[in-house]
């Protein structure tokens, strides 16, 4: 099961690396001229399809993401044992002024488990620096790890340099964001924690227990930013950059996932916040996975040679074919590319071979694929093989070389022997012709 589960999720981080940003047709979002956040992106989290976008490939501050990315190599890296207890390193506990901090201290003992939390939970430093060292040894191995992994899952316009996301040179674009949020969506564990509006930090070896809070407003319920339905990953502020959220819902036919960047506070408050609630409200009841092909329609008719009593076989697609659109999409401007491997089809022939293919396309973009197969089974009959054999052999090579060279020999011998020699004056007729000359040569010199 655990195998299976890791191919899907392979597929599809393979198939979103890809595609994203593959737009659906969609209408536009109705707020977007109130929009105050300047990054936007919004995605279905089952498929991929970017529903809703926004300078998503404009590069920003890293901010959040990279505690996102530093907990997702620990999860990934003590799979199986998170209540492994790690040492926090010195140097773990340096340079965080002005961060939220676990008040970690060197040589504490603390479970991976509990690291895991202060970092999606309430986005603390001390945590994520202590997670690097953990599983990287040192940071610049573990940064060199988080670079190795957002090309891995296609967030190719990434670039860490520490593992807090504290202010730095490190970027990344709206669309990357995305991509590693997808990829953080995946993994049920990840979702569990960051979705959690407090947890209780076990006593240790040298703190006692403490109980920490939720840093993202979305899930907490006394914030003026609740919002009932999120499911956390992060949210951040700063004056300089203003906010990144990324939030995912999943109370609709489809779970979405949220990046908003860029809105700055006003009058006391964070439009950005507002801003995800409604575009994911927005994307939940306006995209759904419709049928845009279905395996009963002819597309074609092939020939068919040596059938018995049959000249021709109907061709059809081989799988119905979904795509996720617009709910009020138009499906009649959709357009079928059919791509045949051959012109004619050789008996026998069995129902569902391939034939060829058709990708569906609406408004110049491809968003459909599937096989073309022969809808019916045609038998050989006995005369057509006959003529077929006899038409393979007179086309085969051991036909047509022997031939060839016949025909070659036959024609010099033909030019050999019917060619017709120059014709020549026999020699006492050319001392004739002489002597004649001579003799009129004569006669004119004694005259």
């Amino acid at each position: 099961m655990k195998h299976q589960r890791l191919i899907r999720l392979f597929s599809l981080i393979l198939a979103f690396a890809l595609f994203l940003p593959l737009t659906v047709s969609a209408k536009a979002y109705p707020k977007e001229d109130e929009m105050t956040s300047t990054h936007v992106a919004v995605i279905n989290a089952d498929n991929g399809f970017l529903v809703y976008q926004k300078n998503v490939s404009e590069r920003i501050p890293v901010g959040d993401a990279a505690r996102l990315m530093t907990a997702l190599l620990a999860l990934e890296h003590f799979e199986g044992r998170l209540e492994t207890k790690v040492t926090v390193p010195t140097a773990a506990t340096r340079g965080l002024e002005g961060s939220a901090v676990l008040n970690l201290k060197p040589e504490e003992e603390i479970p991976v488990i509990d690291l895991l939390h202060a970092v999606l939970v309430a986005g603390m430093t001390d945590a994520a620096n202590t997670l690097a060292f953990a599983v990287g040894g040192t940071l610049k191995d573990f940064i060199a790890m988080m670079n190795a992994k957002a090309l891995e899952i296609g967030a190719s316009d990434t670039f860490f340099t520490n593992a807090t996301g504290m202010a730095s040179a490190a970027f990344t674009t709206a669309a990357d964001l995305a991509r590693i949020a997808f990829y953080a969506y995946q993994n049920d564990l990840f979702m569990e924690i960051c979705s959690k509006r407090f947890y209780t930090v076990a006593e240790t070896n040298q703190n006692p227990a403490v109980m920490i809070y939720a840093k993202n407003p979305l899930v907490m319920t006394q914030s003026q930013y609740y919002y009932a339905y999120a499911e956390g990953m992060s949210a951040g502020y700063s004056k300089e950059n203003g906010a990144q959220i990324i939030s995912a819902v999943s109370y609709g036919t489809y779970p979405y996932i949220c990046v908003a960047v860029g809105s700055k506070e006003t009058n006391g408050t964070v439009g950005g916040y507002n801003e995800v609630k409604n575009l994911l409200a927005w994307a939940s009841y306006n995209f759904a996975e419709r049928k845009i092909l279905d395996t009963s329609k002819i597309l074609c008719e092939m020939p068919v040679r040596a059938g018995r009593n049959i000249g021709h076989v109907l061709v059809v697609p081989k799988k119905n074919v979904y795509a996720f659109l617009d709910v009020d999409t138009d499906l009649s401007a959709i357009e079928l590319h059919e791509s045949l491997r051959q012109k004619k089809l050789t008996a026998p022939v069995s129902k569902g071979d391939v034939v060829g293919s058709v990708t569906i396309v609406l408004d110049g973009e491809p968003i459909g694929h599937t096989d073309l197969v022969a809808k019916a089974n045609v038998r050989r009959s006995t005369s057509g093989a006959i003529l077929l054999g006899l038409e393979t052999f007179f086309l085969s090579p051991f036909f047509l070389v022997p031939a060839a060279a016949l025909l070659i020999y036959l024609a010099l011998f033909i030019y050999k022997h019917h060619k017709k020699p120059a014709k020549s004056i026999p020699k006492n007729r050319r001392s004739h012709a002489i002597k004649t000359h001579e003799t009129a040569n004569n006669k004119n010199n004694h005259q």
